[in-house]
């Protein structure tokens, strides 16, 4: 019983943290998807020229 209980906690500590640095990665890895959107996005339109 003890070591079941033990395996149990055991294993809900490794889910939370994998859950943690998985929601994290995934964040990062947004916000790095969406800056180079941005670049890409910037390199393509040339600079508009306005006339006086």
């Amino acid at each position: 019983m003890l070591f079941t209980l033990h395996v149990v906690a055991i294993g809900t500590v490794i889910g939370v943290t994998a859950h943690f640095a998985f929601s994290l990665g995934k964040k990062d890895g947004l916000r790095i998807a969406r800056r180079e959107q941005e670049l890409k996005t910037k390199k393509e339109d040339p600079p508009k020229i306005e006339s006086q």
